[in-house]
């Protein structure tokens, strides 16, 4: 049920990957007779394995079922364990909707603290997400998965960007690959990193105008003499 791109393409937020994991299943388990279950048994179980697996190694609060010798009585505890954490995060997928829909119209008529970047500014952010891409598809520093990973956050950054942001999290979150790849690669990760701080920078830029700070201040985690920013320039 669950094959090796399928898994590769689960998203990083572990929640997600679990609703997005038991609506999969749901998807192929209702298309199974009743009566034929019994011949899927080996991928019910497999499935299993791999749900307990993520649950655990992430640490999310599902209650798993002890399996016994008996294989209809194990199909059915591996389906309501499936649909018992389906429950919860279709709760949560229609609350963020409801959340982010909430913010949009807020948004429109005023109700909410924004962020309002230069067309200058979200201009070069979107042209350095497209540089960042295009070095990410043509290093040889990443592995494939880490390729995947990184171009999957920044088409998902790039898709949320606009003039208007109530939320700059994602693009600081861009700060954690820089320090991956300085930690793993040094000075040839060097175009990458400076990519990711001129988007430090403009992000940095916007949020302290937001914020009402003095003119000039600078983000400490970049400013020039400190041991953080002689690491990135």
């Amino acid at each position: 049920m669950f094959d090796d791109d399928f898994l590769d393409s689960l998203p990083d937020d572990p929640e997600d990957a679990a609703h997005l994991m038991c609506k999969h299943f749901k998807e192929i388990d209702s298309t199974i007779e009743e009566t034929q279950e019994e011949y899927y048994y080996d991928q019910y179980i497999e499935a299993f394995a791999a749900m307990e697996a993520f649950v655990k190694t992430i640490g999310l609060p599902f209650i798993v079922p002890t399996l016994v010798a008996n294989k209809e009585e194990n199909i059915q505890r591996i389906q309501t364990f499936f649909y018992e954490i389906l429950k919860p995060l279709d709760k949560r997928e229609i609350n963020n909707k409801l959340s982010r829909a909430r913010d949009k119209y807020k948004a429109r008529f005023g109700g909410v603290f924004l962020y309002l970047f230069s067309d200058g500014d979200l201009k070069r952010i979107q042209e350095l997400i497209n540089e960042l891409r295009d070095l990410a598809v043509q290093s040889e520093l990443f592995d494939a998965k880490h390729k995947e990973r990184i171009l999957k956050k920044l088409e998902g950054l790039q898709m949320e960007m606009h003039k208007k942001m109530s939320s700059l999290d994602k693009l600081w979150g861009l700060i954690g690959e820089a320090g991956v790849a300085l930690g793993k690669f040094g000075k040839d990760a060097k175009p990458f990193v400076d990519r990711i701080r001129e988007i430090a920078q403009i992000t940095w830029r916007t949020q302290a105008r937001a914020e009402e700070l003095p003119s000039g201040t600078t983000l400490p985690l970049l400013s020039h003499g400190q041991s953080e920013g002689k690491e990135l320039d």
